[in-house]
């Protein structure tokens, strides 16, 4: 139930003229800010926007799981999801309300990973097709090639048809185009001022009208044909709400699949490119884990503790979503802290997952932290997919598409690391700036 509080008491923090001061500071270095700020406010800080307006950040895990399991009917998507649902319609990764939780309900089945099973030839398939041309060498950024490999993979799990190279390559330029302009409207809000003389953010919903466009068109095409299929779209089609025994109309599908690629691609994407990364840089690991594909094929490494750990571990350290928001419906507290509505929380997952206080030598990668009895131990401190009743759908399926990928990916490479330490580029999504090693093709 939400608590009613009549004086509130923020966590300490930045008045409005100190929180502009700092603004030039954070947007050049995000995470290096944040992280500076909690540490000097043991976890929890205030920051303002305006006079009324105000921000809490937060990494304390207990006021995470305030907000997003066990208060979160008092919050809902922050206004940055709103503006985004213009572009992208109102699939469940942006709606709020009772028409999240239906679509959820709606949904959700098709993500149980019983489910997810009828995909594995379409993932696997398309893995291999991509690493059959993945580039060797010395130096080599691995990150554009990844990245793409993973858009293809998930594309293909979407719609398992045979789109032209060109429309794949318009559907990832249409998305990577409009992602920049939304993450650079969300961190200078000031540019707003020009759009009416720039026309750039009109520019930017044609771009998203396209997609759409792109979308629906393959949904006609899908509805008029009598093949069979068991991609996404499939399941889509034939989800039936449980009260009306209706389907989905073309615009919500369209909607539902727009988050599915804007969520899916770059997150796995950015994560595969971790942690290659950081097996690259630890030979121990990558021995232990290639011993631990001994007799065994491409299916049992989704089931692989090992295979878990590493990816863990990688998403502990670079967590693909590094913060998200919310913002309280109604007054609330928790602990000694109240606040009225209208306040934005941040929950700053890169901090929580590198938290001193909770991690032992916390910057390091060390994958047996996720083996055993540990791994429950941390479950509370430990959120890659997001927590509560919003978690990531998806994530079944990208643990699968990352598990196939590890085992393919070292079946056919021998890796080695240069020395080079990606750069972090807290987008969106926690992407590297390169990720830069040798390879070379195992001959077998």
């Amino acid at each position: 139930m939400t608590k009613t509080v009549n004086k509130y008491n923020f966590p300490p923090g930045y008045s409005f003229l100190h929180t502009l001061l700092r603004s030039k500071a954070y947007l050049k270095d995000p995470i290096g800010v944040l992280s500076g700020n909690l540490e000097k406010f043991s976890g929890s800080y205030t920051s303002a926007l305006s006079t009324s307006a105000k921000i809490i950040v937060t990494q304390d895990p207990d006021f995470i799981s305030y907000i997003l399991r066990d208060n979160h009917k008092n919050y809902h998507k922050s206004q940055f999801a709103e503006g985004v649902s213009k572009f992208y319609g109102k699939g469940i990764l942006y709606s709020n309300g009772e028409y999240w939780l239906r679509q959820r309900r709606l949904i959700q089945p098709g993500f149980h990973k019983e489910k997810i099973h009828g995909l594995y030839e379409i993932i696997i398939t398309s893995i291999r097709d991509a690493l059959s041309n993945f580039p060797v060498g010395e130096r080599i950024d691995i990150y554009p090639t990844v990245h793409n490999l993973s858009f293809n993979v998930l594309i293909k799990s979407l719609f398992d048809i045979n789109l032209s190279p060109s429309i794949i390559a318009e559907i990832k330029q249409l998305f990577i185009e409009t992602q920049d302009f939304l993450f650079t409207d969300m961190n200078q809000p000031w540019r707003r001022l020009f759009y009416p003389f720039t026309g750039i953010r009109n520019d930017n919903l044609k771009k998203a009208s396209r997609l759409k466009e792109i979308i629906g068109g393959i949904i006609l095409e899908r509805r008029a044909s009598t093949g069979s299929y068991a991609d996404f779209l499939d399941m889509l089609l034939n989800s039936r709400y449980e009260d009306t025994g209706e389907a989905m109309n073309d615009a919500q599908i369209t909607d539902e699949l727009l988050v599915f690629v804007l969520a899916g691609h770059e997150t796995t994407g950015n994560a595969l490119s971790w942690l290659l990364y950081l097996v690259a840089s630890n030979h121990e690991v990558l021995q232990k884990l290639m011993n631990s594909f001994h007799d065994s094929s491409i299916y049992d490494s989704v089931s692989n503790e090992y295979v878990k750990a590493i990816i863990n571990e990688g998403m502990r350290l670079y967590p693909a979503a590094w913060l998200t928001d919310r913002v309280a419906l109604e007054d609330d507290q928790f602990n000694n802290f109240s606040y009225p509505k209208g306040t934005i929380i941040i929950p700053f997952f890169f901090g929580l997952h590198r938290d001193k206080n909770f991690w032992e030598d916390a910057s390091a990668f060390k994958p047996e932290r996720f083996l055993g009895e540990s791994k429950l131990a941390k479950s509370k401190y430990f959120v890659p997919f997001g927590a509560g009743p919003r978690m990531c759908i998806g994530n079944n399926f990208a643990m699968a598409e990352m598990s196939f990928f590890l085992y393919e990916f070292l079946h056919e490479f021998k890796i080695e690391a240069t020395g080079q330490v990606p750069v972090i580029k807290p987008l969106i999504t926690l992407r590297p700036d390169e990720v830069l090693l040798n390879i070379r093709r195992i001959n077998r």
